[in-house]
């Protein structure tokens, strides 16, 4: 498809990117999620993240050359290895950045952001970030970035159902906003990866979770202490709670995909956490 490079502008052979980085679904799947299921409709089955005709070659080359470095370098040593200290330079920002920008022009384009005037200033954070992944230019207004590593939640305080679900394995994309907002925040999760940046209103002091543009380290444990982005995860996990089940017909092909390798499911990263939610469930 020949179209507008929306990190150059130049016109050209547009590829089908993803929206958040493809290796987050791989590896979802490949630790026991065959099938990947929406919030929106549960019965719909899905084998890749969303993807948009949005960028031309050179800019895919530049976003996979720093999510090559952030999967060798964090999420695989966090996830497989179970790291828990890292040392990270410039790669990090401009990774964190590609992921927030793509989620950014993808909501801006769903009616409850793009009807919304106290939300038209997220043009000027889109094109914003846009200079700094094409031109280095540092971000003077727009520069929050905060990530979170969760971990397996074997106890909680909350009424949520889906606690370790969601904190350990969802994938989710949002623009989070208070009532009348004045605090505004761009988005991602990806299985134990939270990725925000406030782009309105005060910005949570919380060193433990800051991340800069050049050299840095990120350790856990992490502690937050942010009321705004606190209140969105338990609303979070209170929505999915809610949401409707897969119908009838598709519990049951899901169930027949358990049994194929019941043992190695159980066993699996979303075997243990349906244990344990289903373990924090009958203990509430």
């Amino acid at each position: 498809m020949i179209g507008k490079c929306a990190l150059y502008d130049n016109e050209t052979e547009l590829k089908l990117s993803h929206i958040i980085p493809k290796f987050a679904f791989d590896y979802m799947k490949k630790t026991g999620s065959k099938y990947l299921r929406t919030y929106e409709n549960p019965d719909v089955r899905v084998q890749d993240g969303p993807k948009e005709y949005l960028l031309g070659e050179q800019a895919e080359q530049e976003f996979s050359k720093r999510e090559r470095w952030f999967a060798n370098n964090i999420f695989l040593p966090y996830m497989k290895d179970n790291k828990q200290e890292f040392e990270y330079n410039e790669n990090f920002s401009y990774f964190l950045i590609s992921v927030l920008w793509r989620v950014l022009i993808n909501q801006q384009k769903d009616n409850s952001v793009k009807n919304e005037k106290r939300l038209n200033f997220l043009n000027d954070v889109q094109l914003e970030w846009k200079q700094f992944l094409s031109e280095y230019k540092y971000p003077i207004n727009f520069n929050d970035l905060n990530v979170f590593l969760t971990d397996r939640i074997t106890s909680h305080t909350t009424k949520g159902i889906n606690v370790d679900s969601y904190m350990s394995r969802f994938i989710d994309a949002t623009i989070i906003h208070n009532e009348n907002f004045t605090t505004v925040a761009v988005y991602v999760k990806f299985l134990r990866f939270m990725i925000w940046s406030v782009v309105k209103g005060n910005p949570n002091n919380c060193e433990d979770i800051k991340i800069k543009f050049l050299d840095g380290k990120l350790k856990t444990p992490q502690k937050v202490k942010d009321d705004f982005f606190g209140g969105f995860i338990l609303h979070r996990i209170k929505d999915i709670d809610n949401r409707p089940k897969a119908s009838e017909s598709q519990q049951a092909k899901i169930e027949k995909e358990i049994k194929k390798n019941e043992i190695d499911f159980w066993n699996s990263d979303a075997g243990r956490s349906l244990i344990n939610d289903m373990e924090n469930k009958a203990s509430q």
